[in-house]
C-alpha cells in the first residue's frame, strides 16, 4: 500500500523535471532563432550601409580621377606646344595614377559589398563552369 502512494509521487517529480527540461530547451532554441535573426538583420543592415558609402565614395573618386585625366591631358597639351617641360607631364602623371588604383579598389569593394549583401539575404548560388563565358 505504501508504494502504491510513493510511486505516482517520485512519478510526478518526474514528470516536473522533464517538463521543466523541455521548457528549458524551447527556451533555448528560441533565444537561438532570434539571436540568428537578428545576426541576419544586423549583416543586412551592414551591408546596406557599405553599399551606400561605397557607392558615394566611388562617384568621388570617378570625379578624381576624371579631374587629374584632364590634367594629364592639359600638361602634355602644353608640353608639345612647348610651353611646359615634361616634368608637369610626368607630375600630373603621378597624381593620376595613385587616384585610379584608388578608384578600383574601391569597385572591387563595392562589389564585394553586392556580393555580401546578396549573400545575408541568403542567396545561394552553385559555381560550376557555366558561370564561365564560352571563348
Amino acid at each position: 500500500m505504501l508504494g502504491e502512494v510513493a510511486g505516482p509521487l517520485f512519478q510526478g517529480g518526474l514528470r516536473l523535471s522533464e517538463y521543466r527540461a523541455q521548457k528549458s530547451a524551447w527556451e533555448e532554441s528560441k533565444a537561438r532563432y532570434e539571436q540568428t535573426v537578428l545576426t541576419a538583420l544586423a549583416e543586412v543592415s551592414d551591408a546596406l550601409v557599405a553599399q551606400e558609402t561605397l557607392a558615394e565614395e566611388r562617384a568621388q573618386r570617378e570625379r578624381q580621377v576624371q579631374a587629374l585625366s584632364e590634367s594629364v591631358d592639359l600638361a602634355l597639351v602644353r608640353y608639345r606646344q612647348g610651353l611646359a617641360g615634361y616634368y608637369e607631364v610626368l607630375d600630373a602623371q603621378e597624381r593620376l595614377f595613385p587616384a585610379e588604383r584608388l578608384l578600383a579598389r574601391t569597385r572591387r569593394e563595392q562589389l564585394n559589398a553586392v556580393v555580401q549583401l546578396y549573400r545575408a539575404l541568403g542567396g545561394g548560388w552553385k559555381l560550376g563552369a557555366s558561370w564561365l563565358p564560352t571563348p
